[in-house]
This record gives structure tokens, C-alpha cells and sequence, in this order.
């Protein structure tokens, strides 16, 4: 299935299949770890060469449920035993116990419990498991939280058969910069009426000692070669424990002052963990905790309330916000929409206060109740669901009934919201960066790569996938986007003095570029860069088209069209000679840039080999 929220965002490592694989390790034959949710390979290939006795399969997202019941009905057709667990498993067991082709329900943590299914033990023993038994489903006792996590063996990271990434961070071609994943603690004691994770921790948290910790990163390192490292600590609610944090920073400092890698990490806190302990937050900072997600969902104490989070308000997202950002951290967050009592105001107003609070990303989310969640439990209860199928839920939708705002109306205000975070295409966290002591202009070709989430996003609106969208103006998807601001802003702080771009600059020489996207082949948005040979006298988004350009693109967003189509177009929008060879420029400006950054990235990977080659 589609990715739904986040998962437009970063890569889940399969972290949890690596725990388990490890666990049974040493009581099974084999083991292998299959991570098919960017894969297209034919599974059954796959189980005949394998052929094993078990599959387990992870189903932690309602995305994943689907295509869980695929692979589950291949491996029973190869004759295996069927084993799902996970956080949306655990949510609802018993419809998973139901299905023909699984055997057996993991609840909760799955350690102990795959390990007795591996040695054979007696079903009706097994705590934390629900099947079916004579038509019924039966349901075990639930299995007692893993209390020492460092008992645990290390997960078998040797076992991926690919790389993964974080792709809006360490945007550098020339840093060659890997990336994995670590859990510090598990479970999470807050009680978030949306959130899933009280189901798997009973709001309890667990959490493990620095040196075990460090230990584990030392593997790490090692696997990946030495190489500059981004390590995103997943922890349900990293910083739960002041104390447990605190000592967690002193031995991650104290490992970097020795180490001569260059790691750096991503975890993700409640406001309130930076903004009442501003000491411990620099002491974050110092342990190489520089690209940090702070949980803050609205600045309205009421809707954080409704969510059980009263305590998050705007005065501590303020705070945090500003202590983060003055100590060089880039600093991410998401809103929500469709909260009770929200207007399309209130919605658009919180990119605004997004953009207020500095940010460095953002992404803008519908509420929605997950399956095991408190305000899905209530929402059913109470007969206010209005799409009771959870399969289709998707966080740009609106699943149960709204006080103010239509369902259409919270799909379109998702898309706009999300769209107009770009409006200012993101330039003044690029100055500010730049701003920042000891920060080297950024090249034009990484700088791109900041908008591949957008792409990305726009992408899957478009496709078949999400015919949701499809009674929905397409201009809506742009109309916020023309922004006064942008020019003036590039006016007084030129592109070219924080963004690499001479070459680029060089070969374009003095236009004026115009990019439109255009409904029924009317201009909606324009970016218009106007450029001389050494610099960019300003960029400017407006509503509608310009005048006097020498490069015309005009970009359809009602239909589709494939790569030689709108190069056609463009080639049609640009007629006369002196626009053709304007356009010739910029086509070899552009791919000068693109061939610089793949030269980046080939010279880094040669330089990181050698190293370790070293």
C-alpha cells in the first residue's frame, strides 16, 4: 500500500525483526530478515528458495496490513507456519487471528513469545499470543514486559539486503553520510488519545544503560565502515527520564570526544523535555543530537487537552523551539488538522506559526484515531466514526465526524497546508544555516534535494492510488503558494551569497526564468527568478504570469504528462531562437549542477573506501 504520514518522510529500518532474529538465533537453523516494503521482487521465488518452517510478519502500520495477508497467503501455500505481531497486530488481534492463513497473534513485545513458538511449546502456554481454537479466538494472558532491555542480544543489522536513509537531513554530496537506527528505551508513559504505543507498554518505560548503549553504537560504526554517521534514535519517548538522559548524553559526549567517526543523531522529544530542562537540552546538543523532532500537534492548549497532552502548550513550543535553534539544532515538527473545534482559519494558521516558530521541516497531518487508541475506542463508542473501515485511513483524511469542517474540506486542507509550508521554498532555514557559525554555503544540487518530499507527496496525490483527490480542483493544491514575501526576502539577502551556485550562474547568464503551474492551461502560481551572470537579483512568487521572460516553462497540473511530453511543451512555450538558446543554457546550467553533485558523491565514496581501507 501507499505511505501514509511519516513514511513520506524517513525510512523504518526493520529494527524489530533484527531483535527477533537475533533472540531465536541460536535455537533455529536459519534465519533471514526480508524487508519487502520497498521491494519489488517476487515472493514466491523467495519462500521456495528459503523454504522455511516460519514466517513471522511484522504489521506496526495500518499501511501494512494488506500486503501482510499477501505475504501470509504465499507462505501458507509453501507450506510454512504463520506467525504477525506488532503494534497494529497487537490492535487487532483478533481480526488477524480470524484469517485463514495465520496461525498465531504476537501481543506486545515479541521477543520470549517467538522464541517458545520457535522451541515448540504447547500453544495454550504461550502468554501474549491469540489464535483460533475450535472457530473461537482464543486469548491468551498477556505476556510480562521485558524489564531488563539490555538482556537483550544486539539486532542482526547484518542481515539487511539494502541501505536506508533520512532523506531531509545531511542533504551534503560530498558527506557521504549513512544512516541506522537504535533504541535507548522502550515503551512510553504518556497517555496521547491518538497514540497506539500504551497498548504495547501499559504506560510503562524501560530504559537501558549508557555503556550497553555506546557498546552498540561501536557495532554500528563498524558495520557501516567507519563512515559519517546518522544514527536516529526511535524511541517511542526518547527523554522520558530526565535522569536516564542526562546520563545517556554524558556517555554519548564522552564517546565522541574519543571516537574519530563523525556521528551524528535524530530523536524525537516532547516540548516539554526541552523547554523544563534547558540544561540537559545543551547537553543534547553537546552528545551530537543536532536534527531533533519536537511532538507539538497545535499551540492550542485546548486541542492538546483533547489529546492528552495539556502540559505541551505554545509558551514551551515557543521555548524549545527558540533554545534549539539558537544551539544550531534543526529542528522538525508536525501539526495537526481537524482537531475538534478547528476551522479552515485555525488549519492555515498553523503553518504560519510554523514558519514563526523557525523550523527547519514541517509536515501537516490529519487526526486521525488509530486502531487500540483511545479516541478510536470513544469515536466508535459513540457512533461518530464515519469511515469504520481502518484499512483506508490514510493521515491526510478525516475519519470521523468534525464539529465545523466537512471531510472534503479537511482532505483540501491538508494538501494546502502541506504545499504552502514550501511557498517560500524553504529559503530563510537555508539563511539561517548559513547564518550559523562555521556553515558553508550549501550546493544548489543538495539544496534541491529538499523537495523531494514534496514531489513525493504531490506524486502520490496524483496517482491512481488516491482517487480521493480526485474531486478536488487541482488548483487548490497550489492557489496558497504566490508569496509577496519571497521577493523582497531575496531582494535583501541574495540566493547566491548562502546557496553554491556560480557555475550554475555562469551559464545561465542574465534572464528572466518563469515556472507556472497552470490549470486548463491557466496560470495559477509563477516563480519568476530574474538572474545576471554573478548573482540572483531576486526570486518572486506570484499569482498568474509574468511579463518580458526569456524562459517560459508552463507545467500542467490536471493531466499527465510523460518526460518527452513536457519536454514538447517546453520546447512549444519556447519558440523563437533567442528563447531556444536561453533555454539550451539552462538545460546545460542544470545538468552542470547535477553532474557536480554526482561527482560529490563519487569522490566522497572513493574517500570513505579509502579510509577504511586505512
Amino acid at each position: 500500500m501507499a505511505p501514509m504520514g511519516a513514511e513520506f518522510m524517513m525510512e523504518d529500518v526493520p529494527l524489530r525483526l533484527e531483535y527477533l532474529a537475533a533472540f531465536v538465533r541460536a535455537h533455529v537453523e536459519a534465519v533471514e530478515v526480508l524487508d519487502l516494503t520497498r521491494s519489488s521482487r517476487d515472493l514466491e521465488p523467495t519462500l521456495r528458495r528459503f523454504a522455511p518452517d516460519l514466517v513471522g510478519i511484522s504489521v506496526n502500520y495500518i499501511s501494512t496490513q494488506k500486503s501482510a495477508l499477501v505475504v501470509a497467503a504465499a507462505a501458507r501455500r509453501q507450506g510454512a507456519d504463520v506467525v504477525v505481531g506488532g503494534y497494529h497486530a497487537t490492535a487487532i488481534s483478533d481480526v488477524l487471528a480470524a484469517s485463514p492463513d495465520i496461525d498465531l497473534v504476537v501481543r506486545g513485545e515479541g521477543e520470549q513469545t517467538l522464541l517458545e513458538i520457535v522451541e515448540g511449546r504447547p500453544r495454550e502456554q504461550i502468554l501474549g499470543i491469540s489464535y483460533i481454537e475450535n472457530g473461537t479466538i482464543r486469548r491468551n494472558g498477556d505476556r510480562p514486559l521485558i524489564e531488563d532491555l539490555d538482556s537483550l542480544p544486539f539486532p542482526e543489522r547484518h542481515l539487511r539486503t539494502r541501505k536506508y536513509r533520512l532523506p531531509f537531513a545531511d542533504l551534503e554530496s560530498d558527506s557521504e553520510t549513512e544512516y541506522d537506527m537504535i533504541i535507548t528505551s522502550r515503551g512510553c508513559w504518556g497517555k496521547c488519545t491518538f497514540c497506539t504505543e500504551p497498548i504495547m507498554s501499559h504506560g510503562t518505560q524501560r530504559y537501558r544503560r549508557p555503556e550497553k548503549i555506546v557498546e552498540e553504537i561501536e557495532e554500528i560504526v563498524a558495520l557501516h565502515g567507519g563512515k559519517r554517521l546518522r544514527l536516529h534514535i526511535a524511541d517511542p519517548n526518547f527523554g522520558g527520564s530526565p535522569k536516564a538522559l542526562e546520563a545517556l548524553c554524558d556517555a554519548l559526549i564522552a564517546y565522541r570526544a574519543r571516537c574519530t567517526m563523525d556521528i551524528h543523531f535524530f530523536v524525537s522529544v516532547r516540548t516539554s523535555t526541552i523547554a523544563n530542562h534547558p540544561l540537559l537540552a545543551r547537553k543534547m546538543v553537546d552528545a551530537g543530537m543536532d536534527y531533533i523532532f519536537v511532538g507539538m500537534e497545535s499551540p492550542r492548549r485546548e486541542d492538546l487537552k483533547a489529546v492528552s497532552k495539556g502540559a505541551e502548550g505554545r509558551e514551551k513550543q515557543e521555548r524549545a523551539a527558540r533554545f534549539l535553534r539558537e544551539n544550531g539544532v534543526a529542528v522538525m515538527s508536525c501539526f495537526l488538522l481537524g482537531l475538534p473545534g478547528q476551522t479552515e482559519a485555525d488549519a492555515l494558521g498553523l503553518v504560519e506559526y510554523a514558519k514563526e516558530l523557525e523550523l527547519t521541516d514541517c509536515y501537516f497531518s490529519v487526526m486521525t484515531p488509530l486502531p487500540g487508541s483511545k479516541l478510536y475506542d470513544e469515536a466508535l463508542a459513540s457512533g461518530r466514526l464515519v469511515e469504520k473501515d481502518y484499512t483506508k485511513y490514510r493521515l491526510y483524511d478525516l475519519v470521523f465526524e468534525h464539529d465545523t469542517l466537512t471531510r472534503a474540506k479537511v482532505r483540501e486542507l491538508c494538501v494546502r497546508c502541506n504545499a504552502k509550508w514550501y511557498d517560500d521554498l524553504m529559503l530563510r532555514q537555508e539563511h539561517r544555516r548559513w547564518m550559523s557559525d562555521g556553515v558553508r554555503k550549501r550546493r544548489l544540487y543538495d539544496f534541491a534535494g529538499k523537495f523531494k518530499v514534496l514531489v513525493g507527496f504531490f506524486s502520490f496525490i496524483g496517482s491512481d492510488a488516491s482517487n480521493e483527490f480526485a474531486d478536488m480542483a487541482p488548483a487548490l493544491f497550489v492557489k496558497d503558494m504566490p508569496n509577496p514575501w519571497l521577493r523582497r526576502f531575496t531582494e535583501e539577502n541574495k540566493i547566491h551569497n548562502f546557496l553554491e551556485m556560480r557555475r550554475f550562474l555562469s551559464i545561465v547568464g542574465r534572464q528572466k526564468i518563469q515556472v507556472s503551474l497552470e490549470t486548463e492551461s491557466k496560470p495559477v502560481v509563477s516563480w519568476v527568478m530574474k538572474t545576471r551572470s554573478g548573482g540572483v537579483e531576486y526570486l518572486d512568487a506570484i499569482t498568474g504570469r509574468a511579463d518580458d521572460t526569456t524562459i517560459s516553462i508552463n507545467i500542467p497540473i490536471d493531466q499527465t504528462l510523460t518526460p518527452v511530453g513536457v519536454l514538447r511543451r517546453i520546447l512549444a512555450d519556447n519558440r523563437d531562437l533567442k528563447s531556444r538558446v536561453a533555454l539550451a543554457r539552462l538545460a546545460a546550467a542544470a545538468c552542470n549542477e547535477v553532474a557536480a553533485g554526482w561527482a560529490g558523491k563519487a569522490r566522497e565514496a572513493l574517500r570513505s573506501r579509502a579510509a577504511t581501507a586505512s
